[in-house]
């Protein structure tokens, strides 16, 4: 089954005492986190270790309880070693894990779980394809130079790199799950080439940091009945890839959502100390954010329609750090058609282009336009991210 959806931890050691992701107030309230319906866990078991010599201990120990290797892999710039492992087919999954866990408490190891992206497209009729970046107060839109020398990350779907729309970008695609998973066709192609067009888009899209270098990490994939989705392994091998980019990216983009991950947890709070993340809230319509934007050292977007009001299905909570225009927004599918996009997967990439151009993620919240009540609330965070100009 899924891992429960808790909390996420309270922030322990120097991560309090830095002033780049401060925790919203207590009283703000909400939940943490959204417990919906999520996509079965894979049948999988990840065990993470500091070394070959360990993972081959644990493979040795987990042999009585039935499990098998099915890949491994070292992951030098988190100095790990990430092993995966089949679950046996008569095994109950939730008592086989609560088994493991007691027998190895000390280990970094969890079920495989799977993610979703958080977009919900449209055709919606819009006059003005560039309201979002006008509604952020820039009042052109971005010459080709713009973001020129920075450079973002983004872990998504598959990008159809081929466009002419990115004919003249700095774009880096890189598809990551095994070539059996590996998703095919304009649908899968549709939420992964949209970000990226948003972002870095020269043509038909006003893209918000035309000039700045993309690398764009696939980590969507495709398995039967279970439809697009990424999971926990792939995402662990993602991030191994940006943590080890030079220069590093000034913000790393997460539109999509799904369950707290214990490994993924111990990730973010690792590299959350010299890299930005910024994910999308979530699509439920309801309080509490989805993972990963509810991990502490993510900052969490929300969605605004162009009338600035929450947007329905955009989550909300004391998790909640900024929103960002995230209804009918112009980009293209996997075709190179342009179409309205909505959801808070949209509405992330402009809070991502923003962080790029300030000094930091506590100076963006502190020029945030505030919205609603006076005030950090829990349905807009500090308010309407501030897209600032280039220079």
């Amino acid at each position: 089954g899924v891992a429960p959806t808790v909390a996420p931890p309270r922030q322990t050691g120097s991560l309090l005492d830095q002033p780049r992701l401060q925790a919203p107030p207590a009283q703000w309230g909400g939940a943490a986190s959204v417990a919906a319906d999520e996509p079965p866990a894979l049948r999988e078991w990840l065990v993470l270790a500091a070394d070959l010599a360990e993972a081959e201990r644990q493979r040795q120990a987990l042999q009585p309880f039935g499990l098998r290797i099915l890949r491994r892999q070292q992951l030098p710039s988190l100095g790990m070693v990430l092993s995966v492992f089949r679950l046996p087919a008569e095994a109950d999954a939730q008592q086989l894990e609560g088994e493991l866990r007691q027998r190895f408490p000390d280990w970094q190891q969890e079920l495989n779980l799977r993610y979703r992206p958080l977009a919900q497209p449209d055709a919606a009729e819009l006059q003005l394809r560039t309201w979002g970046q006008r509604a952020m107060g820039r009042g052109q839109p971005a010459t080709s130079d713009c973001g020129r020398g920075k450079v973002l990350a983004m872990l998504d779907g598959p990008v159809n790199s081929e466009l002419a729309e990115f004919a003249d970008a700095d774009l880096h695609y890189q598809s990551l799950p095994p070539a059996q998973y590996v998703a095919s066709g304009v649908d899968a192609l549709r939420h992964g080439t949209a970000l990226a067009a948003l972002l870095v888009g020269h043509e038909q899209v006003a893209g918000l940091l035309p000039g700045a270098r993309l690398y764009a990490f696939g980590v969507f994939g495709e398995d039967g009945d279970a439809g697009l989705h990424t999971r926990t392994d792939w995402v662990i091998l993602a991030l191994a890839r940006v943590a080890a980019l030079e220069p590093p990216p000034q913000a790393v983009n997460l539109s999509f959502g799904g369950s707290r991950s214990q490994l993924l947890a111990m990730l973010f709070e690792r590299l959350g100390r010299r890299l930005n993340f910024v994910a999308a809230a979530g699509n439920d319509g309801r309080a509490g954010v989805r993972y990963p934007a509810a991990y502490p050292e993510v900052l969490a977007v929300g969605a605004v329609d162009a009338r600035l009001r929450r947007l329905r299905q955009s989550n909300f909570g004391r998790h909640l750090a900024l929103v960002a225009p995230g209804q009918d927004i112009w980009t293209l599918d996997g075709a190179g058609q342009g179409f309205y996009a909505s959801g808070t997967s949209f509405a992330a990439p402009f809070v991502s282009a923003a962080l790029a151009l300030v000094p930091s993620p506590q100076a963006l919240l502190d020029q945030a336009r505030d919205l609603g009540e006076l005030g950090r609330d829990e349905h807009y965070g500090a308010g309407l991210a501030r897209l600032p100009g280039c220079r």
